[in-house]
């Protein structure tokens, strides 16, 4: 019976497995960090819409002011997304132009919820930080700035 010796692998061979390793982990982790991001994104996007629709049922009794729908909304999200209440932008508005209470009814009944992305992203270098040329992430910073808003609308007739 012949035994088979197992060889063990060249010296030539060390170290390939670490250099491939510095090679695929940043990759995998970006890519891991895009996944956790948009599913964040995607999870604040429902909040946001639910809390406008939360506040549209509310607002189309017609027994709450406009004032009590926003604390309801504001209420709903700050505990939901866990944002403070100057983070978020909330418009209550009929097609006519009137109050919540005193539209017709069957007027339709708006309700706007917006966040900032950056003000709910898990990646702390979109948020305000370094300055100036030696900043390196000033490019993808400049990027979220105020014009990218998570908005949820939502519009029902008052009954």
């Amino acid at each position: 019976m012949k035994m088979f010796r197992i060889q063990r692998e060249s010296s030539e061979r060390r170290g390939v497995a670490a250099v491939e390793m510095a090679f695929v982990f940043p990759v995998f982790m970006l890519l891991v960090l895009g996944v956790i991001e948009f599913g964040r994104y995607m999870m604040v996007g429902q909040l946001v819409t639910n809390a406008a629709r939360e506040g549209s049922r509310l607002a189309i009794r017609g027994t709450f002011t406009e004032e009590e729908v926003k604390q309801d909304i504001l209420a709903f999200i700050t505990d939901a997304v866990g944002v403070t209440a100057g983070q978020v932008v909330i418009d209550v508005s009929t097609e006519s132009g009137d109050t919540i209470q005193s539209a017709e009814s069957k007027d339709p009944i708006t309700v706007s919820v917006a966040i900032r992305f950056k003000d709910v992203t898990y990646l702390p270098f979109l948020d305000e930080g370094g300055s100036g040329d030696d900043d390196p992430f000033s490019g993808l910073r400049a990027q979220h700035d105020a014009d990218d808003w998570i908005t949820g609308v939502s519009v029902m007739r008052k009954e």
